[in-house]
Parts: structure tokens; sequence; C-alpha cells
């Protein structure tokens, strides 16, 4: 009984650093780090996954291994879930840039609605855009795939091993740019139904000068940019899951991982 409760508290300093690096992606991927689950159930879940894997790289931590060393080292491992989490938050940003183009251009910025995952105010075509491309992320098995890049980071990035690089901070470069160029492409086909629509209204103004514009034209963009972006999700499935599949791929593509072998399921 007692060897027993020993070679726990001996394992303890080993548990803390995969507590640590599951923690990094706890708190900041998506769906795992969203405010909508409780924190209560994040820890836990945390927890279990930490005691599941911890007997499979056990071995990589020294054997000497003290509780003040595995509190500094915690901080690299910290990172590692943190850049895999964050990579993939930042990506799914992308949905909130679209809807927020799409709500400024169509004249709904004023109606804003507040976003409990984020604390604060949020356009509504915003929440739109990143509910569905959230479900779309969950439905691929997105959730699936994160989870397994963490994972098999411990087989390039062994316990007490990492070193931050100029790598990990392209990819999180890389990862805004995408995430700015998935929002222009989301709000592509609305911008252009409204530059259509602000075109055919001006020569309609010149043709027809007791028409008050200004009344009818803001409640003709705003029908019409709800219309094409509630056709642009429909038809854009295969753009959202195409962004997700690759930035998944570059997240394991940096930590030096195989890309084909992220857990994906189409």
């Amino acid at each position: 009984m007692n060897l027993g409760i020993l070679e726990i508290f001996l394992a303890l300093p080993a548990f803390a650093l995969v507590l640590f690096r599951l923690s990094g992606l706890m708190l900041t991927a998506p769906l795992y780090g969203s405010r909508m689950v409780p924190l209560r159930i994040r820890a836990a879940m945390t927890m279990v996954i930490a005691a599941m894997i911890f007997p499979l790289v056990r071995q990589q931590a020294p054997a000497d291994l003290s509780l003040s060393t595995a509190v500094i080292g915690g901080v690299g491992e910290l990172m590692i879930g943190a850049i895999v989490g964050l990579s993939l938050a930042i990506l799914l940003m992308g949905a909130e840039v679209g809807g927020l183009i799409v709500g400024r251009q169509a004249g709904m910025a004023l109606g804003n609605i507040f976003d409990p995952m984020q604390n604060q105010q949020a356009s509504i075509v915003g929440q739109v855009y990143t509910i569905s491309l959230t479900l779309i992320f969950l439905a691929v098995g997105g959730h699936r795939a994160t989870m397994a890049a963490l994972l098999d980071t411990f087989e390039t990035i062994p316990l007490l091993s990492f070193g931050l690089d100029e790598s990990f901070l392209i990819l999180l470069v890389e990862m805004l740019g995408s995430a700015f160029i998935l929002g222009i492409r989301l709000a592509g086909p609305v911008l252009i139904a409204l530059f259509l629509v602000g075109t055919a209204l001006a020569f309609l103004s010149r043709t027809m000068p007791q028409l008050n514009i200004l009344t009818v034209g803001f409640t003709l963009r705003a029908l019409i940019a709800m219309g094409i972006a509630a056709a642009a999700i429909g038809a854009g499935e295969e753009l959202l899951v195409g962004a997700v599949r690759d930035g998944i791929e570059q997240v394991r593509a940096t930590f030096g991982l195989d890309p084909h072998l992220a857990g994906w399921s189409t």
C-alpha cells in the first residue's frame, strides 16, 4: 500500500507536464475552449484524457524529475497546446470577419447582439457564419483531428523538449492571413450583389428623383444581403470544409507530423 502511494507521488511531476500540454488546448481550441462549456466539465475532461495517455508517455520524463522542474517546464508544455488550439481558433474567426464585412456593407452593423462565447458584442451575420463554420468543423470531425494533432505531438516533441522557434510564429501569422482570406471569400458574393444593387439604385435615382432612394435602398440592401448570404453559406460548404482541413494539416506539418494522418472524415 505504501509502495503504491509512493509511486503515485513520484509520478505527479510527469503527470503535471502532460496535464499542462492538454490544458493549453482546452483553454484555446475551438469547442474545447468554448465558454459555453462549464469550466468544471473542461477540467474533468482534461484530467481524464491526461490519465489515459500518461502511461504511454511517462517514460519520456527524466527519472529524477522534480516538481519544481515540472512547473518550469510546464510553461513550454502549455505553449504547445495553446499554439495548436489558438491556431485553429484564429482560423475559425474568419467567419466572424466575413459576417462583420457583410453587416457593415449592408447597413446592419447597428443591430449587434451579445455573444456569450466571446463575452462581447458581435454582428448578426457574423454569428450566422460562425455557427455554420463551427457546425461544419464538428460534423467533419475537426474536434477529433485537433485532439489527435495534440496527442501526436508527444511523438515529435517529447516532454521537456519544447523550444520556441520562428516556425510557430509563422504558423500563427499564416492562420491569421488564412482567416482574413476566408472572411473575404465568404463575404465576396454579398459584396458583389450589394455593388450591383448600389449601381442600379444610382441609375434609378437619376431617372426617378421623386423616389426616396435612402429608404428603399436601406431595406433592399438588407434583404438582398441576407438572401445572398444564406445562399453563399449553402453553396460554400466545400470552401469551409477545405479551410478547416488545410488549417489542421498546416498545424500538423508545423509540429513535424504527417498531415495525412489528421483523423479527418469527409
